[in-house]
């Protein structure tokens, strides 16, 4: 499946990444651990593939010429409320500051600050001290959650989920997520995160890429499918 391609990791020790590793080994493909990613030794560029964290894969994408395939950061603002179950919409951190806490507040551009529950106003600007008013975030109520799910998705098929907080049925986690999939315009491949809130089902958690999501329960001899197609040559 994997014949002739090269997989890019990390060269720090990881458990999931690791796993990866030896799947992608597994199926027929060769891995190269990088400690010097700003550096890149030479590779076939039309046969590599890079799976880690962002600075390590968006470095190296730049540096080798690759394109990675990633779903949109504003895709929860974009989708059927009937898929997330809870009020959430776009804000800036001037604007949100307005209102009523707490709230489960994340950066639109990942990583800008930490996605998390801020109590008030205060605790929101002592986070983002250094950040510009106009910056923009996702705003969300607070739920019960009770269950947390992960599903590597490729052609808009979940190849494998897993619950991965909490207890919950990922039969059901699987078929919400597969749900979504064939009825939302999606890269070609991609993760989605699942929540089950309390009294309201399994809702949309978040997207990420496949090149850069951690297993979280997943197997990974069928997540491999997926980070091959999360790089493209440019």
């Amino acid at each position: 499946m994997l014949d002739g391609l090269t997989l890019l990791i990390p060269e720090k020790v990881d458990p999931e990444r690791d796993a990866v590793a030896r799947a992608w080994q597994a199926g027929g493909g060769s891995v190269l651990r990088i400690g010097r990613f700003w550096s890149p030794p030479e590779v076939d560029h039309q046969r590599v593939r890079l799976y880690g964290n962002d600075t390590f894969c968006l470095v190296l994408a730049q540096k080798l010429g690759l394109e990675l395939v990633s779903p949109p950061d504003d895709l929860l603002l974009t989708v059927d409320p009937a898929w997330l179950q809870r009020e959430l919409h776009g804000s800036t951190l001037a604007r949100v500051a307005h209102e009523s806490f707490p709230r489960f507040i994340k950066p639109l551009i990942p990583k800008q600050f930490r996605a998390r529950v801020y109590r008030g106003p205060a605790e929101l600007e002592e986070e983002c001290r250094g950040l510009t008013a106009d910056t923009v975030v996702q705003s969300a109520e607070i739920v019960d959650i009770q269950a947390e799910a992960r599903a590597f998705v490729l052609d808009q098929q979940v190849r494998t989920c897993a619950i991965y907080e909490g207890e919950g049925s990922t039969l059901e986690a699987e078929a919400f997520l597969e749900a979504f999939a064939r009825a939302n315009p999606l890269p070609r491949t991609c993760v989605l995160d699942a929540a089950l809130i309390r009294g309201r089902g399994w809702t949309l958690l978040e997207a990420n890429a496949s090149w850069g999501a951690g297993l979280n329960g997943c197997d990974p001899t069928r997540a491999i499918a997926c980070i091959a197609e999360a790089t493209r040559p440019g």
